[in-house]
């Protein structure tokens, strides 16, 4: 069974890294994590209508001294493959990706299959350096050094959220 305290764990993660500004495309599963953000007065979630947006927003955010953390689905990385790519990975604008895993384990849409096949290669090819943690303790014991790293190095990071974490979404 899942521990359903993982929503709080990664919203916590975030804030305690100065992540106040989370632009989204929400699913069903990172809505979980938006619940725990939005409740928090010092927090900002805005809706965006596609993935690219979110990230030409968080990349002005950072320009002017903020950071921030893109909440979605991982077929939103299809969407958003080539602003990351063009602007944050060649410019050195960081990132902080948290991302619900489809097409995976106990899938019941097919259509979801292909990206989450193609995800991890995806944001290998893009550089991008991510974590997968199965448990709230894996996510507790990578999660900060990855946000740290993203600042440092400048580079967009990806925390990929696998159904064994959250439950996923059942059909």
């Amino acid at each position: 069974m899942t521990d359903q305290s993982w929503a709080k764990h990664v919203a916590d993660v975030l804030r305690r890294n100065d992540i106040r500004l989370y632009p989204t495309v929400p699913d069903f599963i990172v809505s979980h994590v938006l619940d725990e953000l939005g409740a928090d007065p010092e927090c900002r979630v805005i809706t965006t209508t596609r993935e690219e947006e979110a990230v030409g927003l968080l990349s002005g955010a950072w320009l002017a001294g903020h950071r921030g953390a893109l909440l979605m689905q991982n077929s939103g990385l299809g969407n958003c493959t080539n602003a990351l790519a063009s602007l944050n990975v060649a410019s050195l604008v960081p990132l902080v990706l948290v991302m619900s895993q489809r097409g995976d384990l106990g899938e019941f849409n097919p259509a979801q299959v292909p990206m989450g096949r193609a995800l991890t290669r995806l944001l290998e090819a893009l550089g991008i350096r991510w974590i997968r943690p199965t448990s709230i303790a894996e996510l507790e014991q990578q999660a900060d050094g990855l946000i740290k790293l993203c600042y440092v190095s400048g580079q967009p990071v990806a925390i990929v959220l696998p159904t064994e974490l959250t439950g996923g979404k059942k059909g």
